[in-house]
């Protein structure tokens, strides 16, 4: 007798009289058994002439424990020799088993394998990904289903490969992973995973689910980000990108929000008339500049890359150039770059590694990959299966292992890389192994709702944006965690032709952060913006950013908005923090009834809770405190939002810090060490040809050659201090844990033209940002 046995799940594996007998799953949590009836087996291998075996029949030829792992070898059949080994995984909660074979004739080529095969008739409850949804996706509806889970009573059932095809059919609960070309010696197929829930309800397994997901993931933290395509689209060049960067940082360190996490450059710098990716004439330095600015702003620098070609009327011509210089292939079936060729693969891992640690890049967008399989066997790659998903397994494959390398590239230099993949991917969870986010896949970038003709344009994107959560979330089911979604929020950008007030720009704001992607990336224009819009932006930035932990786990809840159903995004933590965020899309009043329930995703536990207002426009806060089962009234008039925050204290985090900003100047003629000034909370001074700051714990140096300079340094709302010297910012500070205030009063210098003035100066006053412009890209000219 063989027991595995961890947190959640039990089983138990006998061999007798040479055969294999598995148990019962057990889940300890739930305390619900499943028993697989008898069209279960372990494995089914299936031939391309449409012949097949299984598990069932086949007799053990060895079974032992070994390292930990339950290891089951079958007799040889039709030329394979199949090894099935099971063991708990590194969660300690789930239950993993992979198969390995050897192939010892080339006679029969593998269609696919069931890596599960699953009998659910002694079920009570089963969930499978519906493969009937009338609305289509960007891609074929058979890749966009791929790499989901199913549930089976309060078991959950999926691969690590993002791209099998996992469904309940027939009453058979079944992992295929496609094969399609002939094995060479031992094969090791990817990992199957089964894990338990406290129960047998969607939101119990789906919960179970997405902490196992959440455990196997890439870490992916809170994130804000600036990117230039709706401020500027393909019309971005060195000059205008740069000016851009400095605004945006200003409206956003002027307002106290901290340093974002990166700049990013979107479609525009590429070369198609070339044949390969290759920087155009609009940045001569190519991305030097934006690199050593984003890191003078206390920031790092992302990059756009379309591995398709992008999406212009360049795309195909871009590919046949491609193809014409031997870097890769046209796919003719969606007339862009074949995807899955290894020679283009190889050639993009290359530009993308080299491009990556030339320019210290840590964020990457990759955008546009399979709009559909390229069916050229002439191509690097195979061909054919049902639905094609013989290019479809080699191709994701190939791209697992180009993220791999190129992750451990970044690692080397101890440099971390969001990858964020975005269009013609199947939304599988599994994608967290190797990316940060994941596009939505059935959405515009940017879309209005014609649910009612009388709207406001805020009202309409809002809907039309969460009508596309309703899709993804709802109507296919997809089961993807919240946090991971890339939803392409929050534009604002002069090309994206919305134009909002400042309480219109605050409730979108609000209403986005609700649903609870911890990837941020700011579509804005800064002329778009005012005093009021930055004020707004940097309050709802600090409440999302407190809250994330909350905001993650957020559900949608209700019905599809623009069918002109009220709705709701719920989060909850374990320890009884929740967030529920309520809309009401129409232009009638509402009442309804808000059970504080475990379909809400309330933890049980929940007791007596306080319930404060984020965002409320019509009501004050409760005096009532909240328990588990609780019922809430709320009358919601039309197109009213309200976002009601739950704890045993008031975590919404609105307020601003109150930190004092400030300007010191002083002329020096030498780089001689000096006292430039000292006081309680400040001191400046030169040591060995360096100058030296230290303003409440924040620490900025800089090395002073030799001569007169004109040095100023800076201190901004969120704590940020930048050094400028001769007109140029040299370098910038940031510590959050910085004294928020700052005492100037006391310093006084000798230095010349010494002075202190509150706030802080904006950087046009302080550098000449053309005469930066020109000058550098005159100079690399040169050099060239």
């Amino acid at each position: 007798m063989f027991r595995l046995k961890s947190n959640a799940l039990q089983r138990e594996f006998k061999v007798n009289e040479g055969y294999l007998y598995a148990s019962r799953i057990r889940n300890t949590r739930s305390g619900m058994d499943l028993v697989p009836d008898g069209n279960s087996t372990e494995f089914t291998f299936h031939f391309t002439d449409g012949t097949e075996f299984s598990s069932k029949g086949l007799k053990v030829t060895d079974s032992a424990e070994r390292d930990g792992k339950l290891v089951f070898t079958f007799e040889e059949f039709e030329g394979i020799t199949v090894t099935m080994r099971y063991w708990v995984g590194r969660d300690g909660n789930t239950l993993k088993k992979q198969l390995q074979f050897i192939q010892a004739t080339e006679d029969k080529v593998i269609d696919y394998i069931a890596l599960e095969h699953i009998g659910v008739i002694n079920s009570q409850t089963h969930f499978s990904i519906p493969d009937d949804v009338e609305t289509s996706m960007q891609i074929p509806d058979a890749m966009a289903i791929l790499g989901q889970p199913f549930y089976i009573d309060s078991l959950f059932f999926g691969c690590e490969f993002p791209a099998t095809d996992n469904r309940i059919q027939y009453g058979i609960g079944q992992v295929k992973y496609y094969v399609g070309h002939p094995v060479h010696g031992r094969f090791t197929c990817p990992a199957t995973v089964m894990g338990g829930a406290t129960g047998n309800t969607m939101a119990e397994v789906q919960g179970a689910f997405f902490d196992y997901i959440e455990y196997i993931s890439t870490k992916s933290d809170f994130r804000v980000q600036y990117n230039s395509w709706y401020d500027h689209m393909l019309d971005i060049d060195a000059d205008n990108i740069e000016r851009s960067f400095y605004e945006i940082e200003q409206g956003l360190s002027d307002h106290g929000v901290p340093p974002l996490d990166a700049y990013v450059i979107d479609d525009g710098w590429n070369n198609y008339k070339a044949p390969f990716w290759s920087f155009n004439k609009k940045f001569p330095n190519k991305l030097t500049d934006a690199t050593d600015q984003c890191h003078k702003l206390g920031s790092t620098f992302g990059l756009w890359l379309g591995p398709r070609g992008g999406y212009t009327a360049a795309t195909p011509r871009f590919a046949k150039k491609i193809e014409k210089g031997g870097n890769g292939y046209l796919n003719s079936d969606s007339m862009d770059i074949c995807v899955g060729s290894e020679k283009y693969l190889q050639n993009l891992e290359k530009f993308l590694t080299d491009t990556c640690t030339e320019f210290d890049i840590q964020y990457l967008k990759l955008d546009g990959f399979c709009l559909k399989p390229c069916t050229n066997p002439k191509h690097d790659h195979i061909t054919g299966g049902e639905n094609d998903m013989y290019f479809v397994t080699e191709m994701w494959q190939r791209w697992i292992d180009l993220f791999t390398r190129l992750r451990e590239s970044r690692a080397k230099d101890n440099k971390p890389l969001w990858i964020n993949m975005t269009c013609y991917v199947n939304p599988s969870p599994w994608w967290l192994q190797y990316v940060n986010s994941v596009w939505l896949q059935n959405s515009m970038d940017i879309g209005f709702a014609k649910n009612l003709e009388q709207q406001a344009q805020v009202d309409a994107e809002i809907t039309y944006r969460d009508s596309m959560y309703y899709d993804f979330m709802c109507t296919r089911a997809l089961q993807f965690p919240a946090k991971n979604i890339y939803n392409h929020e929050p534009i604002y950008g002069n090309t994206a032709k919305v134009e909002y007030t400042d309480e219109e720009f605050e409730k979108f704001l609000f209403w986005n952060a609700c649903r609870g992607q911890a990837f941020n990336e700011l579509y804005l224009s800064y002329n778009k913006m005012n005093s009021a819009k930055w004020r707004i932006l940097a309050r709802m930035l600090r409440w999302q950013k407190a809250n994330h932990h909350i905001l993650k786990n957020a559900m949608l809840l209700g019905g599809d908005p623009a069918e002109n159903n009220i709705y709701a995004y719920a989060a909850w933590t374990k320890a009884g923090e929740g967030i529920i965020a309520l809309r009401n899309p129409t232009d009638e009043k509402t009442d309804l009834t808000l059970t504080l329930n475990k379909l809400m995703g309330c933890p049980e536990n929940l007791r007596a809770v306080k319930c404060y207002n984020v965002y409320n426009t019509t009501g004050a806060d409760s005096l009532d405190l909240f328990s588990y089962g609780d019922k809430m009234q709320i009358t919601l008039a039309p197109f009213e939002m309200k976002i009601f925050q739950f704890g045993d204290r008031d975590n919404r985090c609105l307020a601003p810090e109150n930190t004092n900003d400030f300007t010191l100047s002083f002329t020096v003629s030498s780089n001689a060490d000096a006292n430039i000034c000292r006081g309680k909370d400040a001191a400046i001074w030169i040591a060995n040809g360096v100058l030296h700051g230290t303003f409440g714990g924040c620490k900025i140096q800089a090395p002073l050659v030799d001569g007169a300079h004109h040095i100023t340094f800076v201190r901004y709302k969120n704590k940020m201090v930048k050094l400028f010297m001769d007109r140029q910012l040299v370098d910038s500070a940031y510590a959050p844990e910085a004294a928020p205030q700052i005492a100037t009063d006391d310093l006084a210098s000798s230095a010349a033209n010494f002075s202190v003035a509150d706030g802080s100066t904006p950087f046009e006053e302080l550098m000449d940002l053309k005469a930066v412009l020109s000058g550098s890209r005159k100079f690399k000219r040169k050099r060239k």
